[in-house]
């Protein structure tokens, strides 16, 4: 514990207008041991810390100093910042920008996610780096329980151990995620949640979102993937590139 809680501490004090002799008796603690806590020689049995923070209406983090709402901030601006890194595929350089902030906040779910992310765009880079983001999201399945998290996870180890080869181990990642009618696009655009402009902007954005994953699929018809040289096509491929490019003019 720093000066902060030092500081902090005498500073409540002071605005209930205070004697440490009164704030002893409170606590059931010495007048000498109350005076050492503003001096900072000592501090109090970390037990009496949400005592004391509940008889001064504040939290802990504020008594000893550790202002949450600052750390989130700053854990927020570096991620936009790698954000920012990522579109322009300049994983690299938020590597190590990562990794310091990690050091300074360790085992915080949103810095490792982003830390995956980025070791995991390098792999032409370094298969090394490839295999710590593996380790990473298996840590973050370890401790999170934000479901949106832990599906985020599990959707990028899905290709994360595709690109690996190893398949069984995508498949069972991929079977974890939630059913398409689970999503929460699907269930806002037909829950009766919203209705007039509302309801229109997110069927609009239903359209473009779905839309675009079925163009995907659709796409997958014009490449070698879909079947072996040995099987014979049961389509026409022109009819296929004709239903792309009218489900293109359909998203436009």
């Amino acid at each position: 514990m720093s000066s902060n809680f030092s500081n902090n501490f005498k500073s409540l004090r002071k605005k209930r207008s205070l004697t440490q002799e009164q704030i002893a008796e409170t606590l059931g603690v010495s007048c000498q041991a109350v005076s050492k806590w503003e001096t900072n020689s000592s501090y109090p049995d970390i037990s009496l810390l949400p005592i004391i923070a509940d008889y001064f209406g504040v939290s802990v983090d504020y008594l000893i100093g550790h202002d949450t709402s600052r750390r989130f901030e700053e854990i927020d601006r570096v991620c936009l910042f790698a954000d920012n890194l990522f579109t322009e595929n300049r994983y690299m350089e938020s590597i190590p920008i990562l990794r310091e902030m990690l050091i300074k906040h360790p085992g915080n779910e949103k810095l490792m996610y982003y830390l995956a992310w980025a070791l995991s765009g390098t792999l032409n880079e370094s298969k090394e780096n490839y295999e710590e983001a593996i380790i990473l999201y298996h840590k973050i399945l370890e401790i999170s329980t934000d479901t949106e998290m832990r599906n985020k996870v599990s959707r990028d180890l899905v290709y994360r151990y595709s690109t690996k080869g190893e398949l069984d181990k995508a498949l069972s990642y991929a079977n974890i995620l939630p059913s398409f009618d689970l999503c929460r696009e699907y269930n806002l655009g037909r829950g009766n949640i919203f209705e007039g402009r509302k309801l229109s902007e997110q069927l609009q954005s239903n359209i473009q979102l779905f839309g675009k994953a079925m163009l995907e699929c659709l796409e997958y018809f014009e490449g070698p993937y879909i079947f072996t040289e040995e099987e014979k096509l049961p389509y026409d491929t022109e009819t296929v590139k004709k239903k792309i490019s009218l489900l293109k003019e359909i998203l436009e």
